[in-house]
């Protein structure tokens, strides 16, 4: 059985791990703005239903062609466990969440989940933080903030108070999802972690969502839709959880999750491009202090 990987043995400087982590985040980055386009079309429930179905079952396409190992029953319990906690209650969490707060608002608690799987890893002994560690914390913490405050979106804590504490909800189900996963990662390999905690967690959200799929007029989805589904399903949700595992078993789980810090640099790319959206200087200074942040994490 495959050994954890220890903090002293991680590699240091940017890796190819980096740089499929990197992918990853171009991914999610690109995923807010298929979504999107596609809820102008399909229910939120539906959408999220359909293609967490669709990436369960190519992902265990994935893993039957690739010969990954089977887990023994021992390990099903705990693989359905984070399934559930990171899939079925961190959707929920969050989508209910962004309908109840602003935007503004779930960006900035978002920001918490490199903190958060930083310091739990810390605490179980998975991972040793340094001062140049908690340093680039900081940094990309604050970057999210300049980025966040910089783009003009309202923030104001107080009046959401419900949205709000799904967001922050949902942050904690993905931090304990991450950290209770490495586990697993390490004996199974990302691919085997990825089917498995995926389709036990799609179950309950396509039970859940069951009477927005049936309402839901599929003849009226266009071309367009049916692709940001495919994108969505197969990049968002196969793709880039494998990398994100990967990254788990090879970096540690806080610093994978620092980048999840960069997905809004990607969108503030995104909306430059397409639509016009000039990025303000504070969102500028925003993103080299996330840059800084994870070039003191890794190096």
């Amino acid at each position: 059985m495959p050994q954890a990987t220890s903090a002293a043995v991680r590699p240091a400087g940017f890796t190819s791990t980096d740089a499929m982590l990197a992918l990853m985040v171009l991914i999610w980055g690109v995923n807010f703005i298929v979504l999107k386009a596609a809820l102008t079309q399909i229910d939120p429930l539906a959408l999220n239903a359909l293609r967490f179905a669709v990436a369960a079952v190519a992902v265990a396409a994935v893993a039957m062609l690739s010969g990954s190992p089977h887990p023994p029953r021992s390990a099903l319990p705990r693989l359905a466990l984070m399934g559930f906690l990171g899939n079925t209650l961190y959707q929920f969490a969050f989508i209910e969440g962004v309908a109840r707060t602003r935007a503004g608002n779930a960006a900035l608690l978002m920001a918490a989940v490199p903190v958060q799987t930083a310091v739990l890893s810390h605490v179980i002994g998975h991972e040793r933080l340094r001062a140049r560690a908690i340093a680039g914390l900081a940094l990309s913490t604050a970057g999210i903030a300049a980025i966040v405050l910089g783009s003009g979106k309202a923030v104001g804590f107080g009046s959401t108070v419900r949205g709000d504490l799904l967001i922050l909800g949902a942050t904690v189900c993905w931090t304990f999802y991450t950290i209770g996963t490495k586990p697993l990662v390490d004996r199974f390999g990302p691919i085997t972690a990825t089917a498995w905690t995926m389709g036990f967690g799609a179950v309950p959200i396509v039970l859940l969502s069951a009477p927005a799929l049936v309402r839901q007029d599929w003849m009226r989805v266009t071309s367009a839709g049916w692709g940001a589904i495919a994108f969505s399903s197969l990049g968002a949700l196969v793709v880039a959880y494998i990398i994100w595992y990967r990254g788990v078993q090879r970096l540690g789980p806080a610093r994978t999750a620092l980048y999840s810090n960069f997905t809004p640099i990607v969108a503030m790319l995104a909306a430059w491009v397409l639509l016009g959206e000039t990025p303000t200087i504070w969102q500028g200074m925003g993103a080299g202090g996330i840059f800084s942040g994870l070039y003191l994490t890794r190096t």
